[in-house]
């Protein structure tokens, strides 16, 4: 049996569970169409995970605990990005620029939640969902800077791409960039990836003061020119320390 049948089979198994509650092996064996053993290895493997557990009464199985969690942990992600959308929409109002907030996924940051000034005309590009490059973005440089070790090793091994002749394509200028970050606590992008726009991003902690995403605001060069980069920084902090407790 294949790794991708195992697997399929396994899934297969949860959704019988789903809708029964309850079944043995033999019933589960039946619905996959497989011989007993088959299906009793699978079940050992998804009770293992605590994804399955045995009754102790007649031996048949029900979803465990560990479905919880996963269940859990989706919500979870639902009300952060609930959370994030009211946090942009009021740094958006309040900064009169585009505001977004994103998460990393491996070294890329991915924006979960954007929001644009009801003044604007011209907003820059909608990124939702979409992974930006983590060492020429704000937001991907903040969540660069902390988190582990091993994840910047992993992009300062990686080629740098670069999109404008401001992207930082050298290694160790990617490392002093991120010990920059880290010292001061915010991040910058300037005319780095997109040569008509800059952004700066802050941290956004959870709990046990853990970096779990990075707010941005973004605008053209004149309405976030360079030379505001480090006044704005702080009135962004500062916002963050009032209004973050909406991620928490």
């Amino acid at each position: 049996m294949s790794t991708n049948q195992s697997v399929d089979r396994a899934l297969r198994i949860l959704w019988v569970l789903n809708g029964s509650q309850r079944a043995t092996v033999t019933e589960i064996a039946k619905e996959l169409q497989v011989h007993k053993s088959t299906a009793s290895r699978l079940l050992a493997a998804l009770e293992r995970h605590r994804l399955v557990v045995r009754q102790p009464d007649d031996l048949a199985y029900g979803l465990g605990h560990g479905i919880l969690q996963l269940a859990s942990s989706v919500h979870a992600q639902d009300d952060l990005t609930r959370s994030a959308q009211s946090l942009v929409e009021a740094v958006a109002e309040h900064f009169k620029l585009t505001a977004n907030v994103a998460i990393r996924d491996e070294i890329f940051a991915v924006n979960i939640a954007q929001s644009d000034p009801s003044d604007k005309f011209f907003a820059p590009r909608q990124y939702v969902g979409r992974r930006t490059p983590g060492h020429a973005t704000s937001s991907g440089k903040v969540l660069l800077a902390f988190a582990d070790q091993k994840i910047q090793d992993h992009m300062l091994a990686a080629p740098l791409q670069r999109f404008t002749p401001q992207t930082i394509t050298s290694p160790q200028d990617l490392r002093n960039e991120l010990a920059l970050v880290r010292q001061r606590g915010w991040a910058v992008s300037n005319h780095e990836w997109d040569e008509d726009m800059t952004a700066l991003a802050v941290p956004l902690l959870g709990n046990h003061s853990a970096v779990i995403a990075a707010l941005t605001i973004t605008g053209f060069s004149h309405d976030l020119p360079p030379e505001a980069f480090t006044e704005r920084a702080h009135e962004l902090l500062a916002f963050t320390q009032r209004y973050g407790r909406l991620l928490h």
